[in-house]
């Protein structure tokens, strides 16, 4: 804490939290595999997140990776009942609890037919925090939340400032496996959810990107469920969908209405404002090997970036749309 430093060094307050800044900036400039970071009065001295799981294997492993995510999921929810749990992590989770419970590192007091789980001290030394408390510890675990996308969402997490890696949950090599033993949230695509759980049992963000505003809805739940995100980065991204969104509405204002064929093809026309109807322009997605008089693009390369990705379906309904207007 500064009043430790100040105490040891014989410095002012101010003084102290003036070099701890100091040190911070510096060692983030060296880009080593040491950082020193400050977070709510006190300052810790760790392995930079990046380098984190090659250096993990020359320290010792006490929890086994189910184990340690199921304490990181009470520690970043708490307090926490034990049914609640039990739904996001399964009924091999009461195991878990005894066992966590047993080392000392949470508290489980019944209430009513749960239990109330909080971690404890011995978490707080565990973890190398000296305070305690139940807030302050959920604050900091969300602050250390390990996340990875699929490549997919790749360009949504540079986009958002995340710190993050990319696998591949639904076919996956053994890096991937390995990798995801590791993890606190891994975002996915909407309906792949038990694909990705025969590999991987921590915690799926499902995010939808199909739309400019399923895409706003996603990096508001990224955001809150990962931590660590970009204020700036995610205001500024934010800002360029509502205007992009804004300019597809104005354009769509007048078009006819189109006759979807798909779940997709229905949102991406609310979402421009374009009325449906038995008798529109019929709409299909690419994938669906419908005839249809627009196809919209939806087998593209991963490495598109995510608004793009979206701007292609909307600009090829917008254009079948004024083609079709076109041949009348």
């Amino acid at each position: 804490t500064t009043a430790k430093i100040a105490e040891a060094t014989d410095l002012p307050a101010r003084a102290v939290r003036s070099l701890a800044d100091d040190l911070v900036r510096d060692y983030s400039g060296r880009g080593g595999g040491i950082e020193v970071r400050g977070f709510e009065g006190r300052y810790v001295m760790q392995v930079r997140s990046s380098v984190a799981e090659r250096v993990k294997k020359v320290g010792p492993k006490e929890l086994e990776a189910p184990l340690l995510r199921t304490l990181a999921i009470i520690a970043s929810h708490q307090p926490l009942s034990q049914s609640e749990l039990a739904r996001m992590r399964g009924n091999k989770s009461y195991g878990h609890v005894k066992e966590l419970e047993g080392r000392g590192l949470i508290r489980a007091e019944k209430e009513g037919r749960t239990k109330i789980l909080t971690t404890t001290r011995s978490f707080a030394e565990y973890f190398g925090l000296d305070f305690d408390d139940p807030d302050f510890v959920r604050r900091a675990m969300k602050e250390r939340k390990r996340l990875a996308v699929t490549p997919m969402y790749r360009s949504l997490a540079e986009r958002m400032g995340l710190s993050f890696a990319v696998v591949n949950p639904y076919k996956p090599y053994k890096n991937d496996i390995e990798a995801m033993n590791s993890l606190d949230l891994l975002v996915i695509a909407p309906g792949y959810a038990e694909r990705a759980m025969e590999h991987y049992s921590g915690v799926l963000i499902e995010a939808g990107v199909g739309t400019f505003t399923k895409l706003k809805e996603s990096i508001d739940l990224i955001a809150e469920k990962a931590g660590g995100a970009d204020p700036a980065k995610i205001g500024s991204l934010l800002e360029e969908i509502d205007s992009l969104l804004a300019g597809y509405r104005e354009r769509a204002g007048s078009a006819r209405p189109i006759k979807p064929l798909s779940p997709m093809i229905e949102e991406i026309a609310l979402d421009l404002g374009i009325p449906t109807a038995e008798d529109g322009v019929s709409a299909s997605p690419d994938y669906a090997g419908i005839e249809a008089q627009i196809q919209v693009p939806t087998h593209q390369p991963y490495e598109m970036d995510i608004i793009e990705r979206i701007r292609e379906r909307y600009e090829a309904i917008l254009k079948g749309l004024a083609e079709d207007e076109d041949s009348r």
